[in-house]
């Protein structure tokens, strides 16, 4: 197996609280298909909307979190 996909469903934030992160071995793609993310990527704040994708490395401490409303997007684990 060398992909593994998501259909991924984040929420806005909820007060105040700060975003959950994580880190796995490989790469992963994302894209999202609803709504605006942001993506905290180290220590850089990225912010993707709809039709937007972003690739990294997913060694490096990540957490995503939906802007405004819930948000979907496709993550492949590389």
């Amino acid at each position: 197996k060398k992909a593994e996909p998501f259909l991924v469903t984040v929420e806005p934030e909820a007060n105040g609280m700060p975003i959950p992160r994580n880190t796995h071995p490989g790469q992963e793609f994302n894209y999202v298909l609803e709504g605006s993310i942001k993506i905290i990527l180290n220590n850089d704040e990225i912010t993707l909307h709809e039709g937007d994708s972003l690739y990294f490395d997913s060694s490096v401490p990540h957490g995503m979190q939906a802007i405004g409303q819930t948000a979907k997007f496709l993550a492949v684990i590389l």
